[in-house]
């Protein structure tokens, strides 16, 4: 089963996964982590390089970001430096709760590649502005 990992500001990546919960259940091998104020950015890195390691049973892990260009981004493509050949990981930022449930929900069925894929299109997806919709 593929892992996820979401890394964001804040508790954002936790209440994700907490809601997304709520909607499919329970859920194992997922994770997240926060940068907090006064945050040591290297220690992020190194808890994500842990974190894939253990969210990792060889089918890989697929990491969901906040938004590209901020800390949690540049620690999370910095610590991957430091992974091992065999380790697979793909990437996304602009994490939102679409995605989030779809990766949870479409993780035993899809390999590492096409997940993130469709995960992607539907977040994307998930974008709509519901005054044209309704009003």
């Amino acid at each position: 089963m593929i892992g996820i990992l979401v890394v964001t500001h804040g508790n954002l990546g936790k209440e994700l996964l907490k809601s997304a919960e709520l909607i499919v259940g329970k859920q194992e091998r997922t994770m997240a982590l926060g940068l907090f104020p006064g945050d040591n950015i290297e220690e992020l890195k190194d808890n994500i390089l842990k974190t894939i390691e253990i969210l990792d049973e060889g089918d890989g892990v697929l990491i969901f970001i906040d938004f590209y260009g901020g800390s949690p981004a540049n620690a999370t493509i910095i610590s991957s430096k430091d992974l091992g050949e065999n380790v697979k990981v793909e990437y996304i930022t602009g994490v939102n709760m679409p995605m989030i449930i779809e990766a949870l929900t479409m993780r035993k069925i899809y390999n590492l590649s096409s997940l993130k894929e469709h995960c992607i299109e539907r977040g994307v997806c998930g974008i709509k502005d519901l005054r044209k919709l309704y009003f």
